[in-house]
């Protein structure tokens, strides 16, 4: 049991154009949770996320009822939490 947990998101609403992307990585940064955001041609910001459960957990509250200053979040779909034995990623970052 490494107590490490992984799953995907993807963001829909105003969440282009409203720096979404960077909120985002400064709030993974600031729990210390690992992975990925992105931009998708669906208007929609999709992404990793890896973390023990709790921060794991916070970092979904996050994305489904803050985002940005100027985001408008419509609703935030998640994949099944998985349990991980170790980082596949060494921060969060934004891919492009």
């Amino acid at each position: 049991m490494s107590g490490l947990y992984s799953c995907g998101f993807e963001v829909f609403g105003r969440v282009q154009g409203v720096f979404f992307r960077k909120y985002t990585e400064k709030q993974a940064n600031q729990l210390g949770v690992r992975g990925w955001c992105m931009n998708t041609r669906d208007d929609t910001v999709k992404g990793i996320l890896e973390a023990p459960l709790a921060p794991l957990n916070e970092m979904k509250h996050w994305l489904q009822t803050t985002g940005s200053p100027s985001s408008r979040i419509d609703k935030a779909v998640f994949t099944e939490t998985k349990e991980i034995s170790n980082y596949n990623f060494n921060d969060f970052s934004i891919k492009r």
